[in-house]
């Protein structure tokens, strides 16, 4: 990870920034710079990625990230076994807006933001929510289903925004931002999994008692079992895994 500001701390292959959300939010928004000279990649890593940590594809573009940040009980749980000190969950459902909202203020003017992922129509009813929330000037929406990038992201680029949210699907979507990084318009990009079928009301968060401590995966089984019962039970599997063999070690 090649953030410049905060500290961060390892859990297996992955780099991990060790700072609370508010943090988090600040330093995404400070790697968006005022004249940005290329995409700046974020990520989040939850139980979906602790399953995949021997895809190499997956671990290297994390790797090659510019911030990567906790979003996952369990990843707050690892760190703090690796030595972390101040890593809080930031789930990407809540810091979206919260980067939108400091953009705005730290620049003036609503943010430009390009949406990019999901089944047709979903970035463009994700796009309203947004506007109607007076967060952020949707400048272009693109599906998740293009066969050929160049042209889509061709009208990204052209559309200049100043942060770039891309909705494909952990992991795919990092390895997709990592391989297209060159592609990709300069400023932030982040990607964000679900959360424009959240934004729309496709999917329901869980009641704060259980997003407090983390649990929110428990409303999340609930409602798709079937999709999502194996993965969180995969990640608990691996959380286990990881956590015997992560040591307290130097913070970076």
């Amino acid at each position: 990870m090649n953030c410049e500001v905060l500290a961060s701390v390892d859990i297996g292959p992955f780099r991990v920034a060790d700072a609370a959300a508010a943090d988090v939010v600040s330093d995404i928004v400070r790697l968006g710079g005022d004249r940005p000279d290329r995409a700046k990649l974020v990520y989040a890593l939850h139980v979906g990625g602790l399953n995949h940590r021997d895809d190499r594809q997956f671990v290297a573009a994390m790797r090659a990230a510019d911030l990567v940040y906790a979003d996952g009980g369990s990843i707050v749980w690892l760190g703090k076994r690796a030595g972390a000190t101040r890593i809080e969950r930031a789930p990407t459902t809540d810091i979206g807006w919260d980067i939108l909202r400091v953009m705005k203020e730290r620049n003036g003017a609503r943010p430009r933001v390009a949406l990019l992922g999901g089944e047709r129509g979903l970035a463009e009813r994700a796009s309203r929510v947004l506007e109607d929330a007076r967060v952020a000037d949707v400048v272009d929406v693109e599906h998740g289903y293009h066969s050929d990038w160049s042209v889509p992201l061709e009208r990204v680029r052209e559309a200049k925004p100043n942060i770039t949210i891309v909705g494909l699907g952990a992991p795919f979507e990092m390895v997709w931002a990592h391989r297209m990084r060159q592609q990709l318009p300069a400023g932030i990009v982040l990607t964000c999994g679900g959360w424009f079928g959240h934004l729309v009301g496709d999917e329901r968060r869980a009641p704060r008692i259980l997003r407090k401590p983390g649990l929110e995966w428990i409303a999340r089984v609930a409602q798709q079992p079937g999709r999502l019962g194996p993965r969180y039970l995969q990640g608990m599997a691996s959380t286990l895994a990881m956590a015997g063999a992560v040591r307290p070690a130097r913070i970076h």
